[in-house]
């Protein structure tokens, strides 16, 4: 059976909006791929401050070994410094702590120790040999 003239009309008119769908689907596709280039970075090119921000790092307590230092917890992760700080009187492990860890001066050290500054000094230094 051949179609009649006014089926054809229906399926060109069909044909023709199945066309323009398409071609807005495509173009709107495309858009989107540039609105994406654009906007979006690869994992790769993010500078390295912002991807050690997005970092989580897992700590448990078998990882390392705490202090208690002026009311502040210090973690110490090396095993083997850990273990000759534990060799230290408890006087000089705090001086040695609050030096290199909470970052104090030998000023800061000694007000807080009610001792002089010089003292804060030669007991760190001694900790150290």
């Amino acid at each position: 059976m051949k179609p009649s003239d006014f089926q054809k009309t229906i399926q060109c008119q069909f044909d023709c909006k199945l066309k323009r769908v398409v071609k807005g689907i495509v173009r709107n596709y495309r858009k989107e791929l540039k609105r994406r280039r654009n906007k979006e970075i690869s994992y790769c090119e993010l500078p390295e401050i912002v991807v050690e921000k997005l970092a989580v790092w897992d700590e448990y307590e078998s990882d390392y070994t705490a202090f208690d230092v002026c009311g502040i917890e210090v973690r110490v992760l090396d095993d083997d410094l850990a273990e000759a700080i534990k060799y230290l009187s408890e006087k000089d492990r705090e001086i040695l702590l609050m030096y290199f860890f909470l970052g104090m001066s030998d000023t800061e050290i000694g007000d807080r120790l009610k001792i002089n500054r010089s003292t804060s000094f030669r007991s760190r230094k001694n900790s150290l040999e």
